[in-house]
């Protein structure tokens, strides 16, 4: 009976943490690659998915927006070479993030995707990207990234990488 019991338990443990898992990577390559934003290149799903991306993809706002949260919630080793090295993980609130990358997006001149969020987003970023980056977003003496580009220094690595590998 005992054996029959902790044989059950045991099923019902793998079973809920395979849907767990399941359900943590239901939203496709875009949760996935949030774990790893800075590195893709270590995960061979992330190398497949660098290699189906397209220039119009890495060009626009929507990956850009996308790609500043990811930068924002899980931080950057990407070895762009600044003063003060690469950017650590939760500078800002979850939810302040995607409201952060549609200000910064008009920081490069962009329409962001939510521009509702654009006037909150500004308050957030001054309060937590600001010191490092400026109020005007272009770095503070070439110690941290200019925000203002475009593309973003590690969007145009990207885009180099795709252009060679093509």
């Amino acid at each position: 009976m005992r054996n029959t019991v902790a044989i059950a338990a045991i099923l019902l443990f793998v079973a809920a943490a395979f849907f767990v898992n399941r359900a943590r990577h239901s939203d496709g390559h875009a949760a996935h690659l949030a774990n790893h934003v800075s590195e893709p290149e270590t995960c061979s799903r992330c190398r497949e998915k660098e290699r189906r991306l397209d220039l119009k993809t890495l060009r626009s706002t929507a990956y850009l927006e996308s790609y500043i949260t990811q930068i924002i919630a899980h931080g950057s080793s990407q070895h762009l070479g600044f003063k003060y090295g690469d950017m650590p993980a939760r500078m800002a609130d979850a939810r302040a993030a995607p409201k952060i990358a549609a200000y910064v997006v008009t920081l490069a001149g962009r329409k962001p995707t939510h521009p509702e969020w654009v006037k909150e987003g500004r308050l957030f970023y001054i309060s937590n990207c600001g010191g490092c980056h400026g109020e005007d977003g272009k770095g503070i003496h070439g110690t941290f990234p200019d925000l203002t580009r475009d593309p973003l220094l590690g969007i145009e690595r990207r885009i180099r990488k795709l252009s060679v590998s093509r």
